[in-house]
């Protein structure tokens, strides 16, 4: 990465890597919290960045979710391109892309948040994930009857329903994970076995 000056004040190598600070100190806080309750004067404790650094990059509390988002967004896009990927079979695809998202998520926690809050209180949802959503679903589906040979459409949607919650369901738990199921997600091997079983259940 190119270290130039700007305006002769932070190279652009600082610039990006305090942004990716106060992002990453910020889903620490939500994963911590459990909600959106954190304060702008607690990521500046927290990431060791002053209150200007977070304004210039975000303005608002609002916009920097928002920006959390936009990342996830493009994460969760990239991840779709597995199930187009039509050089392994379609089993293969579906492991891939469920264990490469799951990994993304276990890894940033405060991400899992976000998307309960706006998914449960219907506030402000992302309308560029929310089509990322219903698009990869429309994949899953291509998937699913494939892999089963169903074609009664209804029965396809209801095994999308049961993949997406076997999938995603413990992701809501993942502090207490070990006292409510008796087995870590967050350990790769376990969660690896998990995701199999729940492929193979389809």
């Amino acid at each position: 990465m190119l270290d130039i000056k700007l305006n002769g004040e932070l190279t652009l190598k600082e610039k990006i890597s305090k942004k990716d600070k106060i992002i990453n100190t910020t889903l620490k806080l939500i994963a911590e919290k459990g909600n959106l309750d954190f304060t702008i004067r607690e990521i500046v404790l927290n990431a060791d960045v002053n209150i200007a650094s977070v304004n210039y990059y975000f303005g608002t509390k609002k916009k920097l979710i928002q920006e959390i988002e936009k990342k996830f967004s493009k994460k969760y896009a990239e991840y779709e391109n597995i199930l187009k990927d039509t050089q392994i079979t379609p089993r293969e695809r579906l492991l891939k892309w469920a264990n490469s998202l799951t990994e993304y998520m276990v890894s940033n926690p405060g991400v899992i948040s976000i998307m309960c809050n706006k998914i449960f209180l219907s506030v402000d949802f992302n309308s560029n994930l929310e089509l990322s959503l219903q698009k990869t679903n429309k994949y899953l589906v291509r998937i699913i009857k494939e892999i089963t040979n169903i074609n009664d459409e209804e029965i396809i949607q209801f095994k999308l329903v049961k993949l997406n919650a076997d999938l995603f369901y413990p992701l809501l738990f993942i502090r207490d994970f070990v006292k409510l199921f008796g087995f870590s997600i967050q350990n790769h091997e376990s969660r690896r076995k998990y995701i199999k079983a729940v492929i193979d259940s389809i």
